[in-house]
Order: C-alpha cells, then sequence, then structure tokens
C-alpha cells in the first residue's frame, strides 16, 4: 500500500468524523473474557473527537515510520465506539480487543492484523473492507455486513456471524473453527482451504462459492443451500448436510465419510471418486448425479432416488439400498459385494458386468435391465423381477432365484450351476445355452411353450398354481 493510499484513507476518516456525534462515550460494561493483556485505556472518562483524531494521525505515523520512537499504535482496547463513521480508516495492525462497535460504519476501512479478539461488531458495516489477517476471535459480528470483504487468513475461531451478508466476499485459509454461521449469506463467496471444523452453518446459503480443499469436517449444514457450490476436494466427514439443498454442487474427490445426508438434494451433482464410506443418504435425491468411481462401502441409501445416476464402477459394498430407486442408472462394472437391497428398483439400468457376489435384492426390480456378464454368484434374488431383462453371460451359480421372474428374459451362456430356481417363472426365456442348468433344477421351475431350453433337458410338466388361502381358513 502506497503512502499516498493511506493518506487519502485517513483524509477521508478525519472529514468523516466533523458530522459525529460530539463523543463516543467509553463501555461501561466489562470487556470479553477472552481478552488477553488489553489495559482499556478508554475505560474511564471520554473519547472526544479531537482525541480520536489524535490517535489516527500517531498511528498513521507509527505504520509509516515504525522503527523511530515516540510514535503510537492505536489502542482502542474495550473502548465504546458504537455507531461511530470510520469509513476508510486505516486500522492496520491497530489494538481493539473487546471494543464495542456495534452498528458503527467501518465500510472500506483497513483492518489488516488488527486485533479485534471479542469485539462487538453485531450490525456494523464492513462493506469492502480489508480484514487480511486480523485476529477476531469470539467476536461478535451477528448480521453484519462483509460484502466483498477480504479477509485472508482472518482468525474468527468462535466468532458469532449468524445473519451475517458475504457476497462475494474472499476468505481464504481463514479459520472459522467453532464460528456460528447460521444463516449466513456467502452467495459467490471464495472460501477455498479455509478452516470451518465444527463450525454451525445452519441454513446458511453457499450458492456459487468456493470451498475447494476446504474443512468442513463436523460442521452442521442441516437445510443449507449449496447450488453450485464448489466442494472439491472438501473434508466433509461427520458433517450434518440432512436437507441441504446441494443440487448441481461439485463434490469431486471429496471426503464425506459418514456424513449425515439424509434426504438431502443432491440432483445433478458431481460427486466422482467422492469418499461416501458410511455416509447416511436415506431418502436422498440424486436423479442424474454424477458418481463415478464414488466410494459408497456401508453407506445407507434406503429410499433414495438415483434415477438416471451415473455410477460407473462405484463402489456398494456392503451398502444398503432398501427400496432405492436406480431407473435408468449406469452401474457399469460396480461393486456390489454384499450390498443389501430389498425391494430396489433398477428397471431399464445398465448392470453390465457388475460384481455382486452374496448381494441380498429381494424382491428388486431389474425388469429391462442389462445384467450382461453379472456376476451374481450366491446373491440372494429370491422373488426379484428379471421381466425382459438381458442375463447373457451372467453367472448365477448358487443364486437365490426361488420366485424370482424371468418372463422374456434373455439367459444366453448364463451360468445357473446349483442355483435354486424354484418357482422361478421363465416364461418365453431363453435358456437354450445356459450352462450348469439340470433337469432336477428345470423341473423346479415354471416354464411354457416360447421358452427356449438347452437340447439336453425335457420340457417339465406346466407349475402348479399356488392358492392362496382364504381368510379363515
Amino acid at each position: 500500500m502506497t503512502h499516498s493510499v493511506v493518506r487519502q484513507g485517513l483524509l477521508l476518516f478525519m472529514l468523516s468524523l466533523i458530522a459525529t456525534p460530539p463523543i463516543w462515550a467509553a463501555s461501561t460494561t466489562p470487556p470479553s473474557t477472552h481478552l488477553q493483556r488489553c489495559e482499556q485505556p478508554h475505560k474511564k472518562g471520554a473519547l472526544s473527537k479531537a482525541a480520536m483524531r489524535e490517535i489516527l494521525h500517531a498511528h498513521q505515523e507509527w505504520l509509516e515510520q515504525r522503527d523511530s520512537p515516540g510514535h503510537r499504535r492505536a489502542d482502542f482496547c474495550g473502548a465504546d465506539l458504537r455507531q461511530a463513521a470510520l469509513e476508510g480508516a486505516n486500522l492496520e495492525r491497530a489494538r481493539m480487543e473487546g471494543v464495542n462497535l456495534r452498528q458503527a460504519n467501518l465500510r472500506q476501512s483497513i483492518l489488516t492484523q488488527a486485533s479485534l479478539a471479542g469485539a462487538d461488531l453485531t450490525k456494523a458495516n464492513l462493506e469492502d473492507s480489508n480484514l487480511v489477517g486480523a485476529d477476531l476471535r469470539h467476536a461478535k459480528l451477528t448480521h453484519a455486513n462483509l460484502l466483498r470483504v477480504i479477509g485472508d487468513e482472518a482468525a474468527l475461531y468462535n466468532a458469532a456471524l449468524s445473519g451475517a451478508q458475504l457476497h462475494d466476499s474472499i476468505f481464504e485459509r481463514a479459520h472459522f473453527e467453532g464460528a456460528d454461521l447460521s444463516s449466513a449469506d456467502f452467495t459467490n463467496a471464495t472460501l477455498v482451504d479455509s478452516y470451518l471444523y465444527g463450525a454451525n452453518l445452519q441454513g446458511a446459503v453457499l450458492t456459487g462459492a468456493d470451498l475447494m480443499g476446504a474443512d468442513l469436517r463436523r460442521t452442521d449444514m442441516s437445510k443449507a443451500i449449496l447450488f453450485q457450490t464448489n466442494l472439491q476436494g472438501a473434508l466433509l466427514d461427520g458433517a450434518r448436510l440432512n436437507h441441504a439443498r446441494m443440487m448441481e454442487a461439485d463434490l469431486e474427490s471429496a471426503y464425506l465419510d459418514d456424513t449425515d445426508l439424509r434426504h438431502a438434494d443432491l440432483r445433478d451433482a458431481i460427486l466422482r471418486g467422492a469418499d461416501l464410506r458410511h455416509a447416511n443418504l436415506e431418502g436422498a435425491r440424486l436423479s442424474q448425479t454424477d458418481l463415478e468411481g464414488a466410494n459408497l462401502e456401508g453407506a445407507r441409501l434406503i429410499k433414495a432416488s438415483l434415477h438416471s445416476a451415473k455410477m460407473r464402477m462405484v463402489i456398494l459394498y456392503k451398502a444398503t439400498i432398501d427400496q432405492a430407486d436406480f431407473r435408468d442408472a449406469n452401474l457399469h462394472h460396480a461393486v456390489m459385494i454384499g450390498t443389501h437391497g430389498a425391494d430396489a428398483i433398477f428397471t431399464k439400468a445398465a448392470l453390465h458386468e457388475i460384481y455382486a457376489p452374496k448381494a441380498s435384492l429381494l424382491r428388486a426390480q431389474f425388469n429391462e435391465a442389462i445384467l450382461d456378464s453379472a456376476n451374481l454368484v450366491a446373491a440372494d434374488l429370491s422373488a426379484a423381477n428379471f421381466s425382459h431383462a438381458n442375463l447373457t453371460h451372467a453367472n448365477l451359480q448358487e443364486a437365490k432365484l426361488q420366485g424370482a421372474s424371468f418372463n422374456g428374459a434373455d439367459l444366453s451362456n448364463a451360468h445357473l450351476d446349483a442355483a435354486d430356481i424354484h418357482q422361478a417363472n421363465f416364461y418365453g426365456a431363453n435358456l437354450a445355452s445356459a450352462t450348469g442348468l439340470t433337469q432336477t433344477q428345470l423341473d423346479s421351475a415354471c416354464v411354457d411353450n416360447q421358452t427356449l431350453l438347452p437340447a439336453e433337458l425335457s420340457r417339465p410338466a406346466p407349475c402348479a398354481v399356488t392358492k392362496k388361502k382364504a381368510p379363515g381358513r
């Protein structure tokens, strides 16, 4: 910063003093308990406009000639400057611990590396100010105006910013650990590599914000709005994002281990390569979401909507997907070892070459799905619906297929060794080139005249229709 710019800012501040009230009274209440080494030079008596001008002038000289003796750094520690007109003031490195600046006008002020720990800036106007490296630990900035503020590397540990306006602000590598940011508006803000561990972001607006690489572990972001937010590589382990609106958010390679995403709206979001191990996505909306290569080991996707989701090479090892909707989704090469998904819907889904041994998918809907070369060894697919599905070259060895429907399905070159097909419906199915199928197995299944059978096997007698007992019998 050049001397001319500094002097211009000082001139703006001195001119504003002329129109201000005659006196800023000293605070009558004790300062924050978090203040350290604060002697409160302005606790007694009044701070006049002349005294303020003198302090600011001396501070300006101290900034310009810090090595020269006789110059004094501004010290407003514990002072009451509520509603003060400080627009354009240069308070770089000033001591302002515990100062009362409620509703003060600090627009375009310079507060770089200023000490504002425990300060009260409730409803203060800091628009276009410079807070780079400022110490705002435990400060109160509730409903403050921080539009376009630059606060790189600022310390806001446990600060209160509920309802604050931070549109287009820049806080790269800033510290917000434990801060209250509930309902704060960070629209289009930049928080790259910032630290927000354990912060409260309930209902916060982060539309278009850049949080690449940010530490958001253990944060509470329930009901937050993250539309088109950049969270690439962000740490969100253990965070609460239930009911969050995250449409079109970019979470590529983000870490969401054990994250609460219940009923979150992630439609059209990018989660490529994301770590979602043991995440709770119950009831989440993931239609058309890009989950390619994501790790969902042990995740809960009960009743989640994944219609048309891109899930190529996704890992669903031991995931719970009961009643989840995967219609038209692409799960090519997905790993589904031990996946549990009763009543899951895979209608018209692309499941070719999935690896799902010992998966439990009772009553799942696979009608018109593509399952060619799928590995379903020892999977429990009882009462599942494979009507008109493509199961060519599928491995169904030792699979439980009791009561399953393969009406019109293509099982060309499918492996059925030791599969339990008792009461399974193969009406109109193609079993002509299926391997491992025995006459004993076939006799327990249901076929019709349109079923294509291996040449060496005989068509069994028609299936007996099991009638339900009438009530009371």
